[in-house]
């Protein structure tokens, strides 16, 4: 009962999503993925990272871990393309990069509760920052700092270090207010999660399936090799094998759209890898669950 609990929401509310993209409604996804973006990501962020209690050295401990976990998955991913005889700069962020976000997020927050979520939101903005940086510059071919420079979610968490290393106190109005915006963000993301779903197909079974499974199996590896090097325990532990097993981020499937060749294998991927995530679900949480009680 206390599985179904967790993944109860997460899979109807995708569902929900799902079946609005399969509808006639028009849901406008450019105009809610650039809200969310721009706007209750920074909030959520900012809200969760200032409102309670976050300590310097536990935002440290949760970006290194994500560093870690993409680091890991970069070098891991690489010998997959490598060997697989894959496009390198269409396949590496596919196998770097998990959705931490859209799924990520919503399956801390209910298994770990608030701790959950303040862990996970610590580990998600470095994802989304090398998402932003790292992945967008492997799938163009070049970098560019102003295509960071324009990301919310820098400032917010530079407004998030600024608060927790001095200690000012922010005003109540604006910790309401990006609270309330922060608070669509994960309802926001499952919804587009399944919105994202409905529209794309897998049009090469072959690396679909290829990419799937070895970013499950890098995902898990890279979060055991974090957890083991960094001594993680109790929900830090849970939180981060939750967050580095997630499939593979749907963000590479827009920049593979916008930059590369053959955008139908990424979204091929895409699916492919949520779907096996979402059968493997009831297993992961239940190691997350085992790693967060050592």
């Amino acid at each position: 009962m206390e599985m179904l609990n967790v993944l109860g929401p997460v899979v109807l509310i995708t569902l929900i999503g799902f079946l609005m993209g399969r509808s006639k409604i028009d849901l406008h996804a450019g105009t809610l993925s650039t809200t969310v973006i721009l706007v209750a990501t920074p909030a959520l962020i900012f809200s969760t990272l200032t409102s309670i209690g976050v300590s310097i050295e536990m935002l440290l401990n949760m970006a290194a871990s994500a560093f870690l976990s993409v680091t890991i998955a970069a070098v891991l991913g690489l010998i997959v393309v490598k060997v697989s005889g894959f496009s390198l700069r269409t396949y590496l962020p596919s196998l770097m990069f998990p959705n931490s976000g859209n799924m990520g997020l919503p399956l801390v927050l209910l298994a770990f509760g608030e701790e959950g979520l303040r862990l996970g939101v610590s580990y998600f903005f470095v994802i989304a920052l090398l998402q932003h940086s790292v992945g967008f510059s492997i799938a163009s071919g070049s970098y560019r700092i102003v295509y960071l420079l324009k990301q919310p979610l820098i400032y917010a968490v530079a407004g998030v270090v600024l608060v927790v290393s001095t200690g000012i106190e922010v005003p109540e109005v604006i910790l309401t207010t990006t609270d309330i915006l922060g608070g669509m963000m994960i309802p926001a993301m499952l919804i587009m999660l399944g919105n994202s779903l409905a529209g794309l197909s897998i049009a090469d079974f072959r690396p679909a399936i290829i990419i799937a499974c070895a970013r499950l199996v890098i995902g898990v590896l890279s979060a055991l090799i974090i957890i083991r090097l960094l001594s993680l325990e109790g929900p830090v532990a849970g939180t981060v094998f939750v967050m580095a097993t997630m499939p593979t981020a749907i963000v590479t499937y827009v920049f593979a759209q916008r930059y590369r060749p053959d955008p139908g294998k990424i979204a091929g991927a895409v699916v492919a890898s949520t779907l096996l995530t979402f059968l493997c679900l009831p297993v992961l949480l239940w190691g997350a669950g085992q790693l967060a009680i050592l």
